[in-house]
């Protein structure tokens, strides 16, 4: 006898209908972990290959290719911001919700342009 839970049986839609929301409103904090990855594993990775050793021309091209990934990732939080604002600003019981969704967006946009202080700051491999 097996699980409804593990089939996916008569309760699993509803179940997802009720995590998709929480999900959705935590999207900017999941790019903002993944941007935080990929640009900490990136410096970690070039260093150790020596980009510090290289010209300035490597170096720089390095941190450029670092801050187009920051303003990537901050386009993709902003364009959900303003997406969940279109959808859900029309619809009373829906404005608690995307006010928390642009709200936690909002955080992460800040945090993920703070990179670009770092970026621009701190010397590759330094």
């Amino acid at each position: 006898m097996s699980s409804p839970s593990i089939q996916g049986g008569a309760g699993a839609p509803e179940k997802a209908r009720a995590v998709r929301p929480l999900l959705d409103a935590a999207f900017g904090f999941f790019v903002w972990a993944a941007h935080f990855l990929t640009i900490y594993i990136a410096t970690a990775v070039a260093c150790q290959l020596g980009l510090g050793a290289t010209g300035a021309a490597n170096r720089a091209a390095f941190l450029t290719a670092l801050e187009l990934v920051t303003v990537a990732a901050v386009a993709v939080v902003v364009l959900h911001a303003f997406r969940r604002y279109r959808q859900q600003r029309a619809v009373p019981e829906r404005r608690f919700r995307m006010s928390v969704t642009i709200g936690c967006d909002a955080i992460a946009t800040v945090a993920m342009a703070g990179q670009l202080v770092a970026i621009a700051l701190v010397p590759a491999c330094a």
